[in-house]
């Protein structure tokens, strides 16, 4: 497959029972640079490639504007492990962590001395969760809990506090209909631990804590039409769905981002067929303190799927992903940006340097700033590298 980074989603087929894969898993990254000329505009950052063969990027954090932090993962003959890229004194470096087999998904910066990032650790061949932390000095293992024996991964990871935090991903249920259900754990400020979340058979992609008793987290399940949008929500006591529009027959949120407690984004993509070549068409949805709605977007492509999100404020919100010009699933693949101005969402040019795939994955502000990074990976015909975007 020459695109490794794959939304899989499991599509139910009511009569089958059948769950098809569309999850993302990102692989690769950037080898050239350009200058930053005018401010304004997305610019191609060289980052680090250690492995021979696949890297990506799949998470992004900033402390600051000199202090900026990447994860995902590098590959060689033997398999993939977790990569930490951090940039400063202008330039990508890749940060030793513990070595096991597996990957990392979702990173949060809390101060500089204070660094999460999560995702799943194969080192068994078992699947259980991964969280590590930066103290300053070093990336260290935290213990956290694990719902299944195998199967278990975390997707993302969002701070309240240092002593309140979220990670969201999946599990395996042998009660489910498709075989998963959402996995939460939550940090108290000295251990990880599960916490209950409704029974539903479906993924949780992203999550964004808001406050103490305001918290959510989007994926997809396994509806009785197929797949639907599934956003979840804490109000201090519990986890609760909350009904979010499912405008097709499959529909995924892949991240979520907080303004205020009125003012929440999701972001995904839907369509109509399970095929491989099938056209995605992003979704956007807007929650307003009631009630969540699909706000329009724009089709750059044939087929666009929005992958990350990154906001400033009410007026200034970005989205990330990529699109393809053509109905050939193998691609090509280019990067997407589109941005919010407060009336509208609107195509913002950025680069493209992956000869058959650019594709991006997430993104972050740089904290009392207008400045963003975007991570993913792009693809050459021959290796899959590192992808880091900048916009000034």
């Amino acid at each position: 497959m020459k695109r490794i980074f794959v939304v899989i989603f499991l599509v139910s087929v009511v009569l089958s029972g059948l769950w098809l894969h569309s999850w993302k898993t990102a692989s690769a990254a950037v080898s050239t640079q350009q200058g930053y000329s005018s401010c304004g505009k997305w610019t191609v950052v060289s980052s680090p490639n250690p492995g021979t063969g696949t890297n990506s990027l799949s998470g992004v954090a900033a402390v600051a504007t000199g202090n900026v932090w990447a994860v995902g993962s590098s590959g060689n003959s033997s398999g993939s492990s977790p990569l930490i890229v951090h940039r400063s004194h202008s330039r990508w470096v890749v940060v030793s962590s513990p070595a096991l087999a597996g990957s990392l998904s979702g990173i949060a910066a809390i101060a500089a001395n204070n660094i999460w990032a999560v995702g799943e650790n194969d080192a068994s061949n078992m699947q259980e969760t991964l969280i590590e932390h930066w103290n300053g000095s070093a990336w260290k293992i935290v213990a956290s809990a694990n719902f299944a024996p195998s199967g278990n991964t975390l997707a993302a990871i969002s701070v309240v506090s240092a002593s309140d935090m979220w990670a969201v991903g999946t599990t395996t249920s042998a009660s489910s209909a498709s075989g998963y259900q959402p996995l939460i754990e939550h940090w108290n400020g000295t251990q990880w631990s599960i916490s209950s979340s409704p029974a539903v058979a479906g993924r949780l992609a992203s999550v964004a804590a808001i406050a103490a008793n305001d918290a959510w987290a989007v994926g997809s399940y396994v509806g009785p039409h197929g797949i639907a949008t599934l956003a979840e929500h804490w109000n201090g006591t519990k986890w609760s769905v909350v009904s979010s529009p499912s405008p097709s027959a499959i529909n995924v949120l892949n991240s979520v981002v907080k303004i205020s407690a009125n003012n929440v984004w999701a972001v995904g993509d839907y369509t109509s067929s399970p095929a491989p070549s099938a056209e995605f068409t992003p979704l956007i949805e807007h929650w307003n303190g009631t009630q969540w709605s699909v706000v329009n977007g724009v089709l750059q492509g044939t087929s666009d799927l929005l992958n990350g999100m990154a906001a400033v404020s009410a007026n200034n919100i970005i989205v990330v992903g990529d699109y393809r010009s053509s109905i050939d699933p193998q691609g090509p693949y280019f990067t997407l940006v589109e941005q919010w101005n407060g009336t509208q969402w609107s195509v913002v040019n950025s680069p493209n340097p992956g000869s058959v795939d650019s594709d991006l994955v997430a993104a972050a502000r740089v904290p009392k700033t207008n400045h963003f990074w975007a991570v993913g990976f792009v693809y050459d015909g021959t290796t899959y590298q590192t992808l880091t975007e900048k916009r000034c």
